[in-house]
């Protein structure tokens, strides 16, 4: 009995030891329980804060789309009572158009926002709406001012356009007013003029059917749309000039807007006269390229174009001459990009050479 008492005593004084150091363990727990949730509540409650201090709209739902949290800049943006709604139901109400692509959202109140949505780990998503208003009416502005910009190329292009056959029309008309002049010439110089004055009136239908993107096309003969060229410069050739037309490729056909692309070899041929000062070549070449593409080529033996200024001779507005508008060569780009190709100041010579590539039409 002695013994067991003894045995009894000796296991309840360790009993009691381990139940003070782990009274002492638990202890120590709980304090270090305390730190941790008051660190919780205080990254919580920093979080919160910064939520609460976004400037865009912050909505927290549930997996069945209704919403159970928001920040004030939601309640701004998309009115209050939002907590228990479905977002659904509340952009309906709120917004006046939706677009599904970009999730771009104009609200009734006049602002434009971005929806950006994520999925949360324990279920639901988060939904931010960011106000893009400013930048809305920014965009729209600058688009507005492009469209301008593009009628003012318009117009200034036309009146680049329209130089060569009104020029052509002048100069016939000029010599009905000679008195000895017999009525088959009169003839003449009246069916020319009035097939300028059609030619103007085609050109002005073309450029404004190519603002639109609606210009139609048809097979053109490469070699007979230069010959139809060579028609309307002949009447300004000067002396000292020589035009020489040559088709290496009797049957090139491109699918084209011959009133049109006959005004990009016109522009060209054009710029070549104005530019040089006394005796001119001046040659039309029809080619084909590589892949068996179809090449037009209006070279000069002029004075050319600085080197340090080739890279620039297709931009807009841009010009050497005293009067020039530097429209002619952008038009000539944006005319033959239409039709599918690309033009290009090629080589190094004298003179200025000038690659229009348009794609080719196969023959029978």
């Amino acid at each position: 009995m002695q013994a067991a008492f003894r045995a009894f005593g000796s296991v309840s004084s360790q009993l009691s030891g381990a139940f003070d150091a782990l009274r002492a363990e638990v202890s120590q727990l709980r304090g270090e329980l305390a730190l941790a949730n008051a660190g919780k509540t205080q990254l919580a409650g920093r979080l919160s804060s910064l939520v609460d201090s976004l400037p865009g709209a912050v909505l927290v739902l549930d997996a069945h789309g209704r919403i159970l949290e928001v920040n004030p800049a939601a309640t701004e943006m998309l009115g209050s009572s939002l907590v228990g709604e479905k977002l659904a139901v509340v952009l309906v109400r709120s917004a006046v158009s939706i677009s599904g692509a970009t999730d771009h959202l104009e609200l009734r109140c006049g602002r434009f926002v971005n929806m950006s949505r994520r999925p949360m780990a324990q279920g639901g998503e988060v939904v931010l709406l960011a106000d893009v208003t400013e930048s809305h009416l920014t965009r729209a502005f600058l688009a507005r001012q492009q469209r301008l910009l593009m009628l003012g190329e318009l117009a200034a292009g036309l009146a680049h356009q329209i130089r060569t056959p009104l020029a052509t029309a002048l100069l016939y008309a000029s010599q009905m007013t000679i008195t000895d002049r017999t009525r088959e010439d009169l003839n003449r110089c009246g069916e020319k003029t009035v097939g300028s004055l059609k030619q103007l009136d085609r050109l002005v239908n073309d450029l404004l059917a190519f603002a639109h993107g609606g210009a139609a096309r048809e097979t053109v003969d490469v070699g007979a749309l230069l010959e139809q060229v060579a028609q309307w410069l002949r009447p300004a050739l000067r002396s000292g000039v020589r035009l020489t037309i040559r088709t290496q490729a009797p049957d090139l056909k491109v699918r084209a807007n011959a009133p049109s692309l006959v005004s990009v070899v016109l522009n060209l041929a054009t710029n070549a006269l104005q530019a040089a000062v006394g005796d001119l070549d001046l040659e039309l070449l029809a080619r084909r390229g590589a892949a068996g593409r179809a090449q037009i080529v209006v070279s000069d033996n002029g004075p050319g174009i600085p080197a340090h200024l080739q890279h620039r001779i297709f931009e807009p507005f841009f010009t050497t001459r005293e009067r020039g508008n530097g429209i002619g060569l952008s038009i000539v780009k944006t005319v033959v990009e239409a039709h599918g190709g690309s033009v290009c100041l090629a080589g190094t010579g004298p003179g200025a050479t000038f690659v229009i590539d348009l794609p080719a039409e196969e023959t029978a």
